[in-house]
């Protein structure tokens, strides 16, 4: 369109020209103008209005000089008319602007000669305006193709821009899955190890107990002993069961939401953490590790940035969703900007989490009114 809009403005150009030189409105300038018209839109109409466009086809390639090649000739035997029709070289600029647009070897040469042989045939203060018009349509048409080099270059960076940034996300979405699977494995390994140490020590010497108690019981004598043998048994027997399930527990990929964040926020010092725990056991085990990791997150993020001494966690479970809100009476300006540059270098914290809430389809919403504060989303899944 802004091709289509300097030719326009070319032709009103040359129009003007025509008359302030009192020309004729003849059968010759007529048929000039025609001419220029069909010449300066044949053009575009094979090659495609997009001039220089990089296309990555290798037929499209092809076609594309085969197109450049044909619009040359036309070019050329329009040049070549202005011998026979002077006045032509009137609307020239018209032309002149695609031979610069498609890089036109041998239309340029030719038009340099014809401007050159036109200065000898006719006026100079006549002819010396029509060639000021064909310089400026190759500076107008300069512009406009750097222009568009320029913004085909923007284009391509942001493209470029928005694919890094595309890889960034799924990179971090990838570091924070492997943190949770190591997380994962790691608990999962330390509590096999407790509970074969469990079944293979005390197991057995349970085991052993109960068997020498129930050796006892038979070969006892004594009315006296065969209560508290009886107890004994009892005992010996709570404490397997115990036990089995203890190990049974511990095997288990589950794990306890609530001893989970007790225990972490038990060995933080430095500020007072108060936990507030309402949630059922039946809690995915993804987002079990989501809301460790979380608070996780929260606690060092508070101790680094914020002068707050005291963070509230509470967590509760709703029919059809899971909400975690976190706060801290902080008031440090610094915490509160890195809410909203969550890509600071103060707010990679807040990047991580809002990545683990986007991979649970969860919302996060940050306030920093009144200390600061995160509410975390969670919607409940169909198969839980």
């Amino acid at each position: 369109m802004k091709h289509i809009s300097n030719k326009a403005l070319l032709l009103v150009s040359a129009l003007t020209l025509i008359y302030t030189q009192n020309l004729n409105i003849n059968t010759q300038l007529i048929t000039a103008l025609l001419l220029s018209v069909i010449a300066g839109t044949i053009c575009p109409a094979l090659i495609g209005f997009p001039a220089l466009s990089h296309t990555k086809n290798i037929n499209d390639e092809c076609h594309r000089k085969k197109c450049l090649y044909v619009c040359e000739v036309i070019i050329c035997i329009y040049l070549a008319a202005t011998l026979k029709l002077h006045i032509i070289y009137l609307f020239s600029s018209i032309v002149s602007y695609d031979i610069y647009r498609y890089r036109q070897k041998f239309s340029a040469a030719l038009l340099a000669i014809l401007s050159v042989y036109t200065m000898v045939i006719c006026p100079l203060n006549t002819v010396l305006p029509q060639i000021s018009l064909v310089v400026f349509s190759l500076l107008l048409s300069g512009y406009s193709c750097h222009a568009d080099r320029v913004r085909n270059e923007l284009l391509s960076l942001r493209d470029n821009t928005t694919e890094h940034d595309m890889l960034v996300e799924q990179n971090t979405r990838q570091l924070l899955e492997n943190q949770d699977n190591l997380i994962l494995t790691a608990t999962l390994s330390e509590r096999n190890r407790i509970a074969r140490e469990i079944h293979d020590t005390v197991g057995h010497m349970l085991t052993r107990s109960i068997l020498q108690t129930g050796a006892i019981k038979v070969i006892n004598s004594d009315d006296k002993l065969v209560k508290p043998l009886d107890q004994l048994q009892a005992t010996l027997d709570t404490a397997m069961d115990s036990m089995r399930k203890s190990v049974h527990d511990l095997h288990d990929e589950s794990v306890n939401l609530k001893i989970a964040i007790s225990d972490m926020i038990a060995g933080v010092h430095g500020i007072d953490i108060h936990l507030d725990y309402d949630i059922s056991d039946s809690v995915p085990r993804d987002i079990k590790y989501s809301f460790i990791n979380i608070i996780k997150e929260s606690v060092n993020n508070t101790l680094k940035h914020s002068n707050g001494d005291h963070m509230n966690i509470k967590l509760r479970e709703h029919p059809a969703f899971y909400q975690l809100y976190i706060t801290d009476n902080g008031t440090d300006i610094n915490i509160k900007q890195s809410a909203n540059l969550i890509t600071s270098s103060k707010g990679m914290g807040l990047f991580g989490i809002q990545e683990r809430v986007n991979k649970l389809g969860g919302t996060m919403k940050i306030c920093t009114d009144d200390g600061f504060s995160i509410l975390i989303t969670i919607m409940k899944r169909g198969d839980y």
